[in-house]
C-alpha cells in the first residue's frame, strides 16, 4: 500500500471504532440541519477525528467533509470524507448499512478510496491502478448483463428528492430489473457494486463525499462509473451510474441516458 492508502485504512478503522462505541448507548439526539436531514454527535465526533488526523499528517492537503465543509478546488490533493454515511440507519438500527468514507482526490479524480462498514465488519479499499479489496481480498464487480436479472440500488439524495422517481418507475416496468433497493446509505450500496453483491447503482443528486471513495473502488474492481450524462464521474458531479461495463451500457440505453 502507498502511504496514502495505508493512512486511510488505519484512519477508517479508528473512525469505525468511534461509531461502534456509540452502538450500545441510548438512542442519540437528532440534530436537524435542514427540514429533512439530521446528524448526531457521532457524525461530529468522527468528523473531528478525521480532520485532526489528516491536517496533522498532510498539512498541505485540502480537506472536504459533509460536516466540516471545505473547498474542492483549491488544492491538487484533497481528502473528501463522509464521517458517517447512513446516519438514519445508525440512529434507528434500520439496517446495518452505515459507512465511514475516506477518499483522496487528485484534482477531480479519486485516486484512493476507503469505506469502512463497521456493523458489517467490512473494509473496502482501493488505490488507482492497484486493484480493489474487501478485508484484504481482491473483489470484482458482478458479471450480470441481463436487465431483468439486475439487483440495483436507486437513490435520490437529500435535496432533489423526487428526481429519481422516473428511473425507479422505469426500473419497475415489465421489462425492468429484478429488484431496486434504497437503503439510506449510498456508500455501502456502491461498495456492494464493487464486490458484486449488487449489480448496479444509480443516484440523481448525491454529495461528493457520498461517492468519491466508492468511485475508485468500483473502477479498480472492473466497473464503469459515470454521471447521468454518460460522462466519466469526477469530483463535482452530483449523479452517478455504476455497473460492469457491459451492463452499464445496457442500463444507459434502458434509462435513456
Amino acid at each position: 500500500m502507498s502511504e496514502f492508502l495505508e493512512f486511510a485504512v488505519e484512519l477508517a478503522k479508528n473512525a469505525g471504532q468511534v461509531i461502534m462505541e456509540f452502538r450500545e448507548k441510548q438512542r442519540l439526539e437528532r440534530i436537524y440541519t435542514s427540514r429533512t436531514h439530521f446528524r448526531t454527535v457521532v457524525d461530529e465526533a468522527v468528523d473531528k477525528l478525521l480532520f485532526e488526523r489528516i491536517s496533522q499528517r498532510f498539512p498541505d492537503h485540502g480537506i472536504y467533509s459533509e460536516e466540516g465543509g471545505g473547498f474542492l478546488d483549491t488544492h491538487r490533493l484533497t481528502w473528501v470524507n463522509d464521517p458517517v454515511d447512513g446516519t438514519i440507519n445508525l440512529w434507528g438500527g434500520i439496517t446495518d448499512q452505515v459507512g465511514v468514507c475516506i477518499s483522496l482526490c487528485e484534482n477531480k479524480t479519486p485516486i484512493v478510496g476507503m469505506i469502512n462498514a463497521p456493523f458489517r465488519k467490512e473494509l473496502y479499499s482501493a488505490e488507482i491502478n492497484k486493484g480493489a479489496f474487501l478485508n484484504g481480498a481482491p473483489i470484482h464487480v458482478s458479471k450480470t448483463t441481463k436487465i431483468n436479472e439486475v439487483l440495483m440500488g436507486i437513490d435520490s439524495g437529500k435535496f432533489d428528492r423526487a428526481a429519481h422517481l422516473p428511473f425507479f418507475e422505469k426500473a419497475m416496468s415489465k421489462d425492468g430489473i429484478t429488484c431496486p433497493f434504497c437503503t439510506a446509505c449510498a456508500s455501502v450500496c456502491l461498495a456492494l457494486v464493487a464486490s458484486g453483491g449488487l449489480d448496479a447503482y444509480l443516484a440523481t443528486s448525491l454529495n461528493p463525499e457520498d461517492m468519491a471513495a466508492a468511485v475508485v473502488i468500483i473502477r479498480e474492481a472492473g466497473g464503469k462509473v459515470t454521471n447521468l450524462k454518460g460522462e466519466e464521474w469526477q469530483l463535482g458531479n452530483s449523479s452517478i451510474l455504476a455497473a460492469n461495463p457491459v451492463l452499464h451500457q445496457k442500463l444507459s440505453d434502458f434509462f435513456g441516458i
